[in-house]
């Protein structure tokens, strides 16, 4: 039975090689893709301006598919949002006015945002960081493997692991 239900075993093909053409082309034998004129001089590009970075804004720049792709939006949202609803529920509980509550709920929201963000970047920094100690230290044993290996008794030692003695 083949993998996939059928009753007769699968065929399998011959590999045969391509055969090689009598003349192979090299690199060097192919006519250049570009001219090689020096004479040209390259255009500079022209300095940014603040115009020129806003008119390359456009609106589905701030889709909610691309604001995702983001780190830490995520969190931050969370955060923001939580804040605002407990924020905005605790002073229309206390105060029964809705415009003093709503305005409390947006303050929440962006004040947990702030920290839902910030709290986030402190933590990615950190992993970061450790990270790249690990590499480092790793990168230092490595080099010390390497050192003890230029000796006679580390190369020994090499060939016995890799079974050639």
């Amino acid at each position: 039975m083949g993998w996939f239900g059928g009753s007769s075993p699968s065929k399998v093909s011959s590999v045969t090689e391509v055969p090689r053409s009598e003349n192979p082309m090299y690199l060097e034998d192919l006519p250049p893709k570009f001219e090689d004129n020096e004479t040209v001089p390259l255009k500079k590009a022209p300095q940014p301006t603040y115009t020129n970075v806003l008119s390359t804004i456009k609106m589905s720049d701030f889709a909610p598919s691309k604001m995702v792709m983001i780190p830490c939006f995520r969190e931050a949202m969370l955060t923001g949002f939580q804040a605002m609803g407990v924020l905005g529920v605790v002073t229309f509980l206390i105060h029964k006015n809705t415009s003093r509550a709503f305005n409390w709920s947006m303050g929440g929201f962006f004040l947990g945002n702030i920290v839902g963000w910030e709290q986030c970047r402190s933590i990615r920094r950190k992993s970061f960081q450790t990270m790249e100690k690990a590499r480092q230290v790793n990168q230092e044993k490595n080099a010390k493997k390497l050192k003890g290996l230029d000796t006679g008794n580390g190369v020994e030692e090499w060939e016995k692991l890799q079974g050639k003695k």
